[in-house]
């Protein structure tokens, strides 16, 4: 008499984990993704075959309908059961995935704020030149910039790429031939996060007791004079 194997549990976790305890028939015919009692079904029929792709969660309800070898309709096959559960697998994977991802977003927006944005800005900035924070407060203010020198317009699009990549703006780029040599012209369409960040950064300095006049006139001086804290 052979022994009969029993499904290793970390076969059957993952198993069961990759189901979530749907059964992949009812969800596969009815599009019923709810929590069933049910069995893991051998979808060979041999009970000693417990490689995970042999397994798979099904309803009692279907698991003898699929052990049933004495139906005069036609039964269900293995290909079926097995579409069914590669359906269930992408349904709940893209589902839990898509749950991770927002949890985490809100998450974060609960946690940054201004403050810790702006030392961000900064740290992008520093990251590429000594004059960090003065980079990124230029970057966040400007709408258009005409550079000829290389070692100035490559730190900027290196700020640029990565508030655009944080969503706060978008921006383009051109060469053009002007006497002497190529020009980068670079416009940017700045969201209304970056004036804020930007003030926030006036704010840091202020605080430290540092004199803004030199970084407000990178920018226009009459939009910004009223982000200058009050002495």
């Amino acid at each position: 008499m052979t022994l009969r194997k029993k499904i290793p549990n970390s076969t059957q976790a993952e198993v069961l984990v990759q189901s979530r305890r749907r059964c992949c028939l009812c969800f596969g015919l009815n599009r019923d993704d709810a929590f069933k009692n049910g069995q893991i079904a051998h979808l060979d029929r041999d009970i000693n075959n417990n490689s995970i792709e042999n397994l798979a969660f099904l309803c009692l309800e279907h698991h003898n309908e699929y052990d049933s070898r004495t139906s005069q309709s036609k039964g269900l096959v293995r290909a079926e059961i097995e579409r069914y559960r590669e359906e269930l697998a992408y349904h709940f994977g893209s589902w839990s995935t898509q749950l991770r991802r927002d949890d985490l977003l809100n998450f974060l927006a609960f946690q940054i704020d201004l403050d810790v944005m702006a030392k961000a800005a900064v740290k992008v900035g520093e990251s590429v030149v000594w004059y960090g924070e003065k980079l990124a407060f230029q970057v966040l203010t400007t709408n258009s910039v005409d550079y000829c020198d290389a070692d100035l317009y490559v730190p900027h699009l290196f700020a640029l790429d990565h508030f655009a990549s944080w969503g706060w703006l978008t921006y383009t780029e051109e060469e053009r031939e002007v006497e002497g040599g190529t020009s980068v012209f670079i416009e940017t369409v700045r969201k209304s996060v970056c004036n804020e960040v930007a003030s926030r950064i006036l704010k840091h300095r202020h605080d430290r007791g540092e004199n803004n006049d030199q970084f407000l006139n990178l920018t226009d001086r009459q939009e910004w004079k009223d982000a200058e804290p009050n002495e």
